[in-house]
């Protein structure tokens, strides 16, 4: 990722045009020092390399003027905007709920620009897709670092290649068990924070979930090239790797659920005449398949083929007489 695409930049940028708006309105613009602890800058070059970086973005000049254009002039950053920034232009679902995300953890550290700001945001989107965009906001990968307690021992281990021990729970309600691993990378996928490393146990490179981390013990021994697959296949964007069995399976959606099926597969998303969206997918049918389809809520189902189908009912039933 680049400098100008650098999430914690966007953020910063996002605290930053509601004040320059407010100051605007006052005929002022905001200076650097009350910008630097206004988005919580390191500096007030910072400020200035986030607004460089800004005007450094490629736009299509059929597309007309900016709709918010932010600048330094005479030591005083400068907003200028094509509309009022109270009554912002209607965002598509996608739009909405990447800057949404994007402002989420200054929400939760009660930065008043901030709150404000994504209240206007939500408003700009049409308000039919508002629930969708905040379900679909909270699944981006937007977190600038993975959080806390373990990363930062975790980080340490794999720069020294110090084989560690991970007290792991391998579902939420398992009971820990201990794990003697080879760390390899950090990684975010799906709203989650991995670790990548060799199970020296099972001689296999296994993905952890940082959530689910109870202790992380570094030991002494350094262990030397990585084993396991590249780790290019982690920048997908789906932590799903082809084993050899997969199958063509179609899935139905509805309701909700259609609108995020169009939005994510595009072209592969076909019309039905009932409104729903059918997908077929290369998948491998079991939990994982069995997982996806009932995290919708009942808004997905397995269209064909009839065995996988047969596997879906069975496991609704299982449910059932689990739950009821």
């Amino acid at each position: 990722m680049t400098d100008v695409y650098d999430l914690r930049r966007l953020r910063r940028l996002l605290l930053l045009l509601p004040a320059a708006a407010r100051a605007a309105r006052n005929g002022r613009g905001v200076t650097l020092a009350e910008a630097a602890q206004l988005t919580g800058a390191r500096s007030t070059r910072q400020v200035t390399e986030d607004l460089d970086a800004l005007q450094a973005l490629w736009v299509d000049p059929a597309e007309g003027e900016p709709l918010v254009d932010l600048f330094l002039d005479d030591g005083e950053i400068q907003a200028v905007y094509a509309q009022p920034f109270g009554r912002p232009p209607a965002l598509s679902l996608a739009e909405g709920a990447v800057l949404l995300a994007a402002l989420e953890p200054f929400e939760e550290e009660s930065r008043t620009p901030a709150r404000a700001a994504a209240r206007k945001l939500r408003r700009a989107i049409p308000e039919p897709l508002r629930p969708e965009a905040d379900r679909l906001a909270t699944g981006l990968d937007v977190a600038a670092e993975p959080p806390k307690p373990w990363s930062g021992v975790l980080r340490e281990a794999i720069e020294k290649r110090l084989e560690t021990t991970l007290e792991y729970r391998a579902v939420a309600d398992a009971a820990a068990e201990k794990r003697v691993v080879e760390p390899r990378l950090l990684f975010q996928r799906d709203g989650q924070w991995y670790l990548a490393a060799w199970n020296v146990a099972k001689e296999a490179e296994h993905l952890f979930r940082l959530d689910r981390i109870v202790t992380v013990e570094p030991g002494t021994r350094v262990f030397g090239e990585h084993k396991g697959p590249p780790v290019a296949r982690y920048a997908r964007g789906r932590l799903y790797f082809e084993s050899g069995t997969e199958r063509k399976v179609t899935l139905r959606f509805r309701e909700g659920a259609a609108r995020l099926a169009r939005d994510r597969y595009g072209s592969k998303a076909r019309e039905n005449a009932d409104g729903t969206v059918s997908v077929t997918l290369d998948v491998t049918p079991g939990n994982y398949l069995l997982g996806v389809v009932l995290g919708y809520g009942g808004e997905c189902t397995v269209e064909a083929p009839e065995d996988v189908a047969a596997q879906l009912r069975a496991r609704v039933e299982a449910l059932h007489r689990l739950y009821a």
